[in-house]
Formats: structure tokens, sequence, C-alpha cells
């Protein structure tokens, strides 16, 4: 039998997870049809409220809880933004979205929960937009079996400004001079 200090403790975590969850879209096709089914929740970075801010430059963690009603063998993670309606894939790196589930294995059972984690690097030269954002799986055939949506932000790499104030910095009035070891370092991290 539960006593009221365990049940007050299940009921907290379950907030702290709800709390920390990003909120996110199902996930809609150009003619509004539902495409896939939507996850039970989603995280992504400290993300809770749209636009999510991402930083250009820096890694980005999150994870997807989702259930689904059939059996899964195969997890084919994809993300898309969408820049002014037009579709483009963010790189991957990874076929096989069962190597990174936390909770569960492949094959994940009918309606059993199952946690899929990662980590994306946004590089330096990601353009600063606001695009929504689709991350879906795809089973074997292709198909969206699961589907969320979000708005995010791209955002400069507060170190990028430092950078150019530097070079800046080494530009006189007679025109280019050395730049300093600190800058040329910077420089080859953004290239």
């Amino acid at each position: 039998m539960a006593t009221f200090g365990t049940a007050a403790t299940i009921l907290l975590l379950a907030l702290g997870s709800i709390a920390s969850a990003t909120k996110f879209k199902e996930c809609r096709s150009f003619f509004n049809y539902k495409v896939g089914t939507p996850p039970l929740n989603v995280t992504l970075g400290n993300c809770e409220n749209y636009p999510c801010d991402l930083v250009r430059g820096m890694n980005v963690s999150g994870g997807m809880d989702f259930e689904y009603g059939k059996e899964l063998s195969v997890l084919r993670p994809v993300i898309t933004v969408y820049v002014a309606g037009l579709p483009i894939n963010w790189p991957m790196n990874q076929e096989n979205g069962c190597t990174s589930l936390s909770l569960n294995k492949c094959p994940i059972k009918a309606g059993t929960r199952a946690r899929y984690e990662y980590s994306l690097y946004l590089g330096p030269r990601t353009p600063l937009v606001q695009p929504l954002m689709r991350f879906e799986f795809r089973n074997a055939r292709g198909d969206t079996i699961i589907c969320a949506e979000m708005p995010i932000r791209i955002l400069p790499n507060p170190d990028e400004k430092n950078l150019r104030a530097k070079l800046v910095e080494d530009f006189d009035s007679e025109g280019w001079r050395e730049p300093s070891h600190d800058a040329v370092n910077q420089i080859i991290i953004f290239e």
C-alpha cells in the first residue's frame, strides 16, 4: 500500500517532468491532415515556451517520450526545418534511432513507452532564422509514425560578437595588421 509520502513524491516527480517538457504541436500536412502520432512529450534544450531559442555553434540535446499502437522495429529520426515554407533537412548523422533509446529497446512492443535521447550540433554558419522545426520518426517504409513540431529561433553565439570586436580592434587607421594570437584561434574554431 502506498503511503501519502510515496504518493506525494511520485506526483512531484511527474509534475517536474511535465514542467521541463517543451510545448509542441501535432504535425500537419500541407492540406492540414494529421501526420503521425504525437509523442507523449518532447524536450529540446532548456526550452519550455515558444519559440525555443537555440544558439549556433553549440550542442542541443533533448528527448522524446512516445507510445505507438503497433510494434516498432525501425526508428529513423528525421528533423526538418521549414524556412519561409521550404523544407530543409537537418542532418542527424543517425539512421537507426533504436540505438539512442534510453527507455525500452527495439523492437518496441505496441502500446509501451519508449524514450529517445539525442544531441545535435548547431553549426556556426547556421542562418539566424525563426523556422518551424519538425521532429519525426519514420518506419522502414519511410512513413511518419511519431511527429512533433515546434517553432525555434536560431541565435548568434555570444563568442561571435567577441570575435568581431577583436577583429575590428586589430584593424587600425593604416589598414589591416597582423591579428592577435587569440583572434586567429577563434577564426579557426569558427571555420
